[in-house]
């Protein structure tokens, strides 16, 4: 990464994980700005940050409240499933479209934040664990496509209590998980979490691109 005297990060999402990460990626120093879950399209970065010539990071945590809603996939119609499936993914590959230029003159990150249920399964969540997957594969896409233009992109995954409300993050664990976190705990989203996505930036992560990178305290260990 350019070294630069103002980090900038651009954060995408509505509500956790993406306000307490962006809490902690403040913390640590980075100027954040700020994209809530309205619709993206290719103009967006460019209309709301019109003077944005570099951008150092970019955080997509953009899962709008229908794809964290508990849903039957026997009664689901068509558009239900875009709604919570495939426009959250085309939404991540069009902010990903929208922020090549500036990420490319900084030599920036995009990080990735999914759910777990992705690689583990989670009852009554195809719709977001299908957009959760698609988004960590598409982070190792554009990690081969533009690692030669100086653009890192990774995937982290997260316990689903980071995005899901406590009764059904609750019983996906209770129905998954086979033991206590090894840590003791679940990594808080603004202390260490953050911290991850901060590390990531840095030179001393400069060999790493296209990682998927588990963040849980060690809960879940997928394989």
């Amino acid at each position: 990464m350019t070294p630069q005297t103002t980090r900038t990060a651009l954060v995408v999402g509505s509500g956790d994980p993406a306000d307490s990460v962006g809490v902690g990626l403040v913390a640590a120093g980075w100027s954040l700005l700020r994209l809530g879950d309205d619709l993206i399209d290719d103009d967006t970065v460019a209309a709301a940050f019109p003077t944005l010539e570099h951008l150092d990071l970019v955080v997509h945590a953009r899962y709008p409240p229908l794809c964290r809603q508990r849903m039957d996939l026997t009664n689901l119609t068509a558009e239900q499933w875009h709604a919570a499936c495939d426009e959250p993914l085309e939404a991540g590959i069009r902010l990903a479209r929208a922020a090549y230029e500036p990420l490319r003159a900084a030599g920036g990150t995009i990080v990735y934040l999914v759910p777990l249920m992705a690689s583990a399964g989670g009852d009554g969540f195809a719709p977001f664990a299908g957009a959760a997957e698609g988004l960590r594969v598409l982070a190792k896409s554009l990690a081969r496509t533009w690692g030669t233009d100086d653009i890192r992109v990774h995937a982290i995954t997260l316990d689903p209590s980071a995005f899901l409300a406590p009764t059904d993050a609750a019983g996906m664990a209770e129905a998954n998980s086979l033991h206590d976190p090894p840590l003791g705990r679940v990594p808080d989203l603004s202390d260490e979490v953050s911290l991850v996505v901060d590390a990531l930036t840095t030179n001393a992560f400069a060999a790493l691109t296209g990682a998927s990178l588990v963040v849980d305290g060690g809960l879940w260990m997928p394989g």
